[in-house]
């Protein structure tokens, strides 16, 4: 009975130890709640050299495509060929998204800190310049997208610090945070499907599903470098992102779980 009593003592310690004992620093519990599964399915190679850039067409069917090399904004269809190109010419591109209300669009220029406003035909109307504080010329704002029932842009600020701002055309900055959870932050994409942002990351090599605070719920490993721009197509399940290195354009499926 003794030893009967001296087994189930040292079990009761054995299994308290191990609860206390912390979890490392690089442990990723993002599998332990996952919502969606993420599968690659295909791939494009894209005529762009440094694809930096992703979003919807004002149609709603093909991508707006900024490359980083030229400057410039293209239209792709969903295979990565190219259909059209802009006229606009900008100073270090970045992030895009569009305003279908007003059948626009808007583009990040990462060195001086601007947003340019566009018409249908990339003519440029408007530039606005971004204010934050940061210590690096070459990590300033990166990602752009924006929510049009709300009016607000959502803009990532690369790094030194990375930021996810909140703008308004009228108003300014209406917040900024300071993001913590990746090396870098490149590209943004804002899903009106459930009020989510998607967050890709360079140095990373992650895709992250947060909430519109930038709380991260879910992350996803990218076996490729340079993830520069994203879009999600919840209705028909689908992931894009555009790699700046392999100037590529790859499709994930996703499935809620």
């Amino acid at each position: 009975m003794k030893l009967l009593l001296l087994i189930i003592l040292s079990l009761v310690i054995i299994t308290s130890c191990n609860k206390d004992q912390p979890l490392p620093d690089n442990y990723d519990n993002s599998s332990d709640s996952a919502i969606y599964s993420f599968e690659l399915i295909n791939e494009y190679l894209l005529d762009i050299f440094e694809p930096s850039g992703l979003s919807w067409a004002l149609n709603h069917e093909d991508f707006i495509v900024v490359d980083d090399h030229t400057n410039q904004a293209f239209v792709i269809d969903k295979k990565g060929k190219d259909l059209s190109q802009f006229p606009y010419l900008g100073n270090d591109t970045e992030g895009v998204t569009i305003d279908e209300d007003a059948n626009e669009f808007w583009i990040a220029e990462e060195a001086e800190s601007k947003l340019i406003q566009l018409n249908a035909s990339g003519v440029e109307m408007n530039s606005y310049k971004i204010d934050i504080n940061r210590s690096s010329s070459k990590k300033g704002l990166e990602g752009l997208a924006y929510d049009s029932k709300n009016k607000i842009f959502y803009i990532l600020n690369e790094g030194e610090p990375g930021l996810l701002i909140k703008w308004h055309v009228n108003g300014g900055i209406i917040s900024q945070k300071q993001l913590q959870f990746a090396q870098d932050y490149s590209g943004i994409y804002f899903d009106n499907a459930d009020q989510s942002l998607w967050v890709v990351s360079d140095q990373s090599q992650k895709l992250f599903y947060c909430d519109l605070n930038g709380e991260v719920k879910q992350s996803f490993d990218l076996d490729y470098q340079k993830a520069e721009g994203v879009v999600v197509d919840q209705p028909n399940n689908r992931v894009y992102i555009v790699s700046d290195l392999e100037h590529k354009l790859y499709i994930y499926k996703i499935t809620k779980l």
